[in-house]
Parts: structure tokens; sequence; C-alpha cells
């Protein structure tokens, strides 16, 4: 899985990428994130290789990025 926060000043991107054989962690990783971040948007696109990009105000990013990264951390276990 591969977690990318991407800063554009007053807005921000967080992508997150991952293949089919670990959808589970993937759907797992996104809708723990937009549960706990409602300010945000979110963008899935692919099949095989499967990216989600969540966007928004930098300071709502960077709130779904960390949990992004401890849910990650919970997955791995």
């Amino acid at each position: 899985m591969k977690i990318v926060y991407q800063d554009f000043g007053a807005a921000a991107n967080v992508v997150i990428t991952n293949t089919v054989f670990e959808f589970r962690k993937h759907n797992r990783v996104v809708d723990t994130t937009l549960f706990l971040v409602p300010e945000v948007a979110s963008k899935h696109l692919g099949f095989f290789i499967m990216k989600t990009v969540i966007s928004g105000k930098t300071k709502h990013v960077l709130r779904a990025y960390k949990i992004a990264l401890r849910e990650t951390g919970r997955c791995q276990r």
C-alpha cells in the first residue's frame, strides 16, 4: 500500500494506491478515513491498480493522512 500526501497550499490531496490483491485492506483504510473526516471528498479510480484520491482543505486532508497511516498500521498486524 502506498499513501502519498500532496500539498497545494489551501487545498491538498492524499493518494492511496494498492493492488487488487489487497482490496479489503484498501477499502478498510479508505472507509475509516472517510468516516472519521467527513469534510473531504474522494474519487476512486482503477480496478487492478486501485487508486483513491481524497481531497479537500489542507487541515482536513492532513488529518485524513494521519488517520490513513494509523489504519494501515492496524491492518498489518
